[in-house]
């Protein structure tokens, strides 16, 4: 297990680094590479991802020499076939436009390889990216998918879905029903709700979606899906306001009906959304979150669910600092028995609770 950060370099600009997990502590930390032009924010952030034995993978973001607006950066991936000792570029990828960009990146190993998906913008890009509560106008992005060999050479780049939304985090995970990909779609009339594809035989499903939530929002309110499996399956947990009312839901892969089933809500009532999951041992999901307490403080809470819909206590993992660009994007993972979380709050911290806590 692999966590990955950016901080400030020596001389200026930044450096993307990361450690390894061994045992029960994190190894000395590595630098892949430092740059004084990259685009570094709070939810568009590099990553670095086992890839099968030494193999590893890692991207990050630069501003694009020959453009000069805010936005205008894209994605640098490179690959190590030796543990992070040394790396090799190993693909571009920028939007079009002065401020089109490419990033919001996701993996995933398949055979004799690994898959990496990302959003690039299509068209003059000249419209600055809207959020909740910025701007009523955003690019076309479309969401795309890169496919490279075992040594790390790209084999194919194609389209997944063409109008997807602008700034929403995309994620990944492997499963025998095929590989899936979990985004949050835009479609006609503005609804922004959460959608899937799935490769299988080497070709990408049209996308349908987990749950019709019904969101409507003219601009991407930055809180993607996140997305895990294990034996019986794909979970995917995400956020929505639809009907001015905010939740935290999630849900499993129906194997037999090849769909995902009704969703299980996850939250206590105010929820900020960023959803972590990972699948546990007996078919069940951990889903993470971020709540507000009924104090008005902010916390990184997780809970069990089941499928019959049975859900268990929350937990209160840490406290979340203010301000969702001084939290970033929580994360969560499983390894053997235990939860693994990662966020930012005046540094990297990281968090470890064993999975019989979650009642």
């Amino acid at each position: 297990m692999f966590l990955s950060w950016v901080e400030p370099a020596e001389g200026g600009g930044h450096a993307l680094r990361f450690a390894e997990f061994r045992g029960d502590e994190w190894a000395d930390a590595i630098t892949i590479a430092s740059g004084k032009d990259w685009f570094v924010n709070w939810i568009d952030h590099p990553a670095v991802v086992p890839l099968g034995g030494d193999r590893l993978a890692a991207h990050w973001l630069v501003h694009d020499e020959d453009r000069q607006g805010d936005y205008g950066y894209g994605i640098r991936l490179a690959f190590s076939d030796d543990r992070g000792l040394t790396w090799r570029d190993a693909f571009q990828a920028s939007g079009e436009g002065v401020d089109g960009y490419a990033g919001f990146v996701a993996y995933a190993p398949v055979a004799d390889g690994f898959e990496m998906a990302y959003l690039s913008s299509v068209g003059d890009g000249e419209a600055e990216p809207a959020s909740a509560g910025h701007g009523e106008v955003e690019p076309r992005m479309a969401l795309r998918s890169a496919r490279f060999d075992a040594a790390g050479r790209l084999v194919d780049d194609r389209q997944v879905d063409a109008d997807v939304c602008s700034c929403c985090t995309t994620a990944m995970a492997p499963s025998s029903d095929g590989l899936f990909l979990a985004f949050r779609d835009r479609r006609e009339g503005e609804f922004r709700d959460i959608s899937f594809a799935r490769l299988q035989d080497e070709r990408w499903s049209s996308a349908k979606l987990v749950h019709r939530d019904g969101w409507h929002i003219r601009g991407c309110p930055t809180n993607g899906p996140a997305l895990a499996s294990g034996e019986t399956g794909p979970a995917v947990a995400w956020f929505t306001a639809a009907a001015g009312e905010s939740k935290v839901l999630a849900a499993f892969w129906n194997t037999t009906e090849q769909r995902f089933d009704d969703p299980i809500r996850i939250d206590e009532g105010s929820p900020r959304g960023w959803a972590g999951v990972a699948t546990l041992k007996d078919g069940s999901a951990a889903v993470s979150w971020v709540e507000r307490s009924e104090a008005g403080h902010f916390e990184l809470r997780v809970r069990r669910i089941s499928k019959d819909e049975s859900t268990g206590t929350a937990l209160t993992v840490a406290p979340m600092p203010a301000g969702r660009s001084a939290v970033g994007v929580p994360k969560l993972v499983r390894r053997a028995d235990r939860l693994i979380f990662a966020w930012r709050d005046s540094g990297v911290r990281t968090a470890v609770v064993p999975t019989r806590t979650l009642e």
